[in-house]
């Protein structure tokens, strides 16, 4: 406690605050092999969620601050609602409530999905004057909306930047899409256990890029009346 509290020049509440914080989230115990009935010799050794975490790599939630700062770095105009909803998906997984992670996943997936059809909609790509009347729908249907953006980008993949509209990845996206929003954020009973949770926010951030990328070329086209 005392070598924490002089290598750091913290207070003492704020060295114990730090220290019970990562007991909570599961990255640190305290073993008190060999230790006596004293606080200041105390030995904090990090869980086995703590080693991988430690050891940095990619996306790792249970570092949400470090999530966080790296997905600013990668998107550095990140929609404010899209990390509103993603830091509180992060705040559920280390909370271990995994439904409530992929419902909060899902609804930031939702807003970046309706920001980058927006920008479509608003293009002079074929297809996009179509796309805004679907917008327009009141209670449109979120996997209904993607599929009708499926059908009104396909006959122009070729025009996108490579790697923008593969297929692959906007099917793996629909997956992602359909699991976390539609089928967990309605009361049918589905679990989610963490490693599933986990898999989910791992994929998340190149689903957003994606999601980004397309905002910004869309952005760049000039509004047209193509049908």
């Amino acid at each position: 406690m005392s070598t924490i509290r002089q290598e750091t020049g913290c207070a003492d509440a704020e060295v114990w605050e730090a220290l019970w914080s990562l007991v909570g989230d599961g990255l640190i115990y305290l073993d008190t092999a060999g230790q006596g009935s004293g606080t200041d010799n105390w030995q904090w050794s990090l869980s086995a969620d703590g080693h991988r975490v430690a050891k940095g790599g990619s996306w790792e939630p249970r570092d949400p601050d470090g999530y966080l700062d790296r997905l600013r770095r990668e998107i550095p105009d990140l929609d404010e609602l899209i990390e509103l909803y993603l830091t509180e998906a992060l705040r559920s997984f280390n909370g271990r409530c995994y439904l409530a992670t992929s419902v909060m996943l899902g609804v930031a997936a939702e807003r970046a999905f309706l920001v980058m059809a927006q920008s479509y909609a608003t293009s002079s790509m074929a297809g996009a004057p179509a796309m805004a009347k679907e917008l327009a729908k009141p209670r449109n249907n979120y996997f209904a909306l993607w599929t009708e953006f499926r059908k009104r980008i396909e006959p122009v993949r070729h025009d996108l930047p490579d790697g923008l509209a593969d297929a692959l990845t906007l099917d793996a996206i629909a997956d992602l899409i359909r699991l976390t929003r539609n089928e967990v954020g309605h009361p049918t009973g589905r679990q989610i256990d963490e490693d599933t949770a986990r898999v989910h926010l791992t994929i998340a951030p190149a689903y957003l890029r994606k999601m980004q990328q397309l905002t910004l070329h869309f952005a760049g086209q000039s509004g047209g009346v193509e049908a």
